[in-house]
């Protein structure tokens, strides 16, 4: 199996760009006027659009632990990472462009396997790659994605939006990769039975929300948004300091997570800590009109996504509590991940 170095800069290069081809990444179709090849990407915005763009960044041994993932996986998780934030802005993924800092003796063969995971999870949300950077490190490696899309012009979800009343929902379990990433890297707990299968898929094999997010926008029932790439609590505090509200999450609303309850036996810890700590699912946070509910659970149904409604935006700016079957409220605390905490 050949190495970058075996090869050399350019013909690792060609071998990307040739894979990226038979796969039909970069067609005219995608937009993508000129892709690899030259200095720069040429791309066609439809009209009437605003262009959204995100970038995000895996570190080696921070983000990924390359003895629980293939590149398969690596690539297809950094791509699901990018798409999660323009599924937060309800935009329609179009172009991308890939950074790799890889080491010399990376075979190309792997490289090219990383590759086609970010480009197989791109297409199937419409987004094509259409170019981006090689170089060599010599320490830990680094992956990096741009991804661009598009909304209608001045569509775009924000942050800021929620209002009084609006209903409070998320999509999926909230809190399970952050769980199977803790049962497989911590050696004296580690994967057990097969309850955590669904844990360890969740942070090995998120899944986009695009498509989701995108029937929403259609109907436009949301008011404001964010993904859950930090964690619930962290995460619904930036939405109600951006939108200048508070929330009421009630706990007869909120279904604990039996996969959740299981990790949290296994780890020593409450799942409550779970669910809302610290925790990279790519899942979405959104505040929705009271009125467009029955809408947005019939869309969930179609696309097969969970929707929980747990809670309700309020005038107390800031002010985050749980509402209990009695009624009775206390603060909600909790902390979103941190890269330098």
């Amino acid at each position: 199996m050949p190495t970058l170095r075996d090869l050399g800069e350019f013909e690792a290069i060609r071998w990307l760009n040739g894979a990226r081809s038979r796969t039909g990444a970069g067609s005219m179709a995608s937009g993508v006027i000129v892709g690899s090849g030259d200095d720069a990407a040429v791309l066609r915005l439809d009209a009437g659009t605003d262009l959204v763009a995100t970038a995000d960044a895996f570190v080696e041994c921070r983000h990924y632990a390359p003895q629980h993932f293939t590149p398969r996986e690596i690539g297809a998780r950094l791509a699901v990472a990018n798409l999660s934030d323009l599924a937060a802005m309800g935009a329609r993924p179009r172009w991308a462009l890939l950074s790799l800092g890889v080491r010399s003796t990376h075979a190309m063969e792997e490289l090219v396997e990383l590759q086609t995971g970010l480009v197989d999870t791109l297409a199937a949300d419409g987004a094509a790659l259409a170019g981006g950077n090689l170089v060599a490190v010599e320490g830990e490696e680094w992956l990096s994605l741009a991804l661009f899309g598009e909304t209608p012009r001045g569509r775009a979800w924000r942050r800021a939006g929620a209002r009084p009343g609006d209903l409070i929902a998320v999509t999926g379990f909230p809190g399970r990769a952050g769980a199977g990433a803790r049962l497989a890297t911590r050696a004296e707990a580690g994967p057990q039975g097969p309850e955590c299968r669904g844990l360890l898929d969740a942070w090995i094999r998120p899944t986009s929300r695009v498509n989701f997010a995108l029937a929403l926008a259609r109907l436009e029932a949301v008011t404001a948004a964010i993904d859950l790439s930090d964690g619930f609590a962290g995460d619904l505090v930036h939405l109600c300091e951006a939108s200048g509200v508070g929330v009421d999450l009630e706990e007869e609303a909120w279904s604990m997570d039996p996969l959740l309850e299981h990790a949290a036996r296994i780890l020593g810890v409450g799942a409550e800590a779970l669910a809302f700590g610290p925790s990279d699912d790519y899942e979405l946070l959104l505040a929705v009109a009271p009125d467009r509910r029955a809408a947005c659970e019939e869309a969930a149904r179609e696309h097969g996504v969970r929707l929980g409604f747990v809670g309700k935006a309020t005038d107390r700016r800031g002010a985050i509590a749980w509402v209990d079957r009695g009624g009775r409220r206390r603060p909600f605390e909790g902390s979103g991940y941190d890269h330098f905490g």
